[in-house]
């Protein structure tokens, strides 16, 4: 696993806005039983990392000042205004230590499916799980496999393997992660007032054919 240098904030290090002017953003790194140590990291290779698509789940080891650590990413904060990231927070993990974390779902052989091949419509009900795991066991994403599932199937969080010691954060319930449901039949319509001219060509009004007896009778007295 890579390692990424990050540097120690001091006073010598500068204020946050001279470190964000710098391309560096200003975190923190914090765990049980540890002291929290303020960093820095520089902001073009943090957002990369960031752009993975595993990003809260994926244990960074870092380098501050020669010291080694492993940090799972917790929370980011953002600018009100520019919504640019402004500061992190890492949590400091050892292979023992217990997190939460929200794993992708990876649906395998959509293209094969019967239930989508038929016009049927994969409904993701969560697209990710959260999960309750040590830290040295957090899967890269979950998978479930589409290839006998038919319309009117729901994938529930049973119907998904997951790892030894991995478990779901929600134990109440056996929760749907997804639905395959029939494909949606758009009803043709008329407009409203299509509707009424045609009504009307139909059916006429009673005050309509009240005149035209009158009209009748007027011509038979003559």
């Amino acid at each position: 696993m890579e390692k990424y240098k990050v540097i120690e904030r001091s006073k010598d290090t500068g204020s946050t806005y001279s470190l964000l002017n710098k391309g560096m953003i200003p975190g923190i790194v914090y765990g049980k039983g540890t002291e929290p140590t303020k960093i820095a990291f520089e902001s073009k290779i943090l957002l990369k990392l960031m752009h993975t698509g595993s990003f809260y789940s994926t244990i960074i080891d870092i380098d501050i000042n020669g010291k080694k650590e492993k940090v799972l990413p917790k929370q980011l904060q953002y600018h009100p205004v520019s919504d640019k990231l402004i500061h992190f927070d890492f949590l400091r993990v050892q292979n023992d230590t217990k997190v939460t974390v929200e794993v992708h779902v990876n649906f395998l052989n959509q293209e094969t499916c019967p239930g989508l091949k038929k016009g049927g419509v994969l409904n993701l009900v969560r697209r990710e799980v959260e999960l309750s795991c040590n830290a040295n066991n957090i899967p890269n994403e979950l998978q479930f496999d589409l290839i006998n599932s038919e319309i009117g199937d729901s994938i529930k969080i049973s119907n998904i393997t997951l790892p030894d010691g991995v478990i779901p954060t929600i134990t109440d319930r056996d929760f749907v992660v997804a639905t395959l449901v029939p494909p949606t039949v758009e009803v043709e319509t008329k407009p409203a007032e299509e509707e009424e001219s045609t009504e009307d060509s139909k059916e006429e009004k009673p005050e309509d054919k009240k005149e035209e007896n009158k009209e009748d009778s007027k011509e038979e007295s003559k």
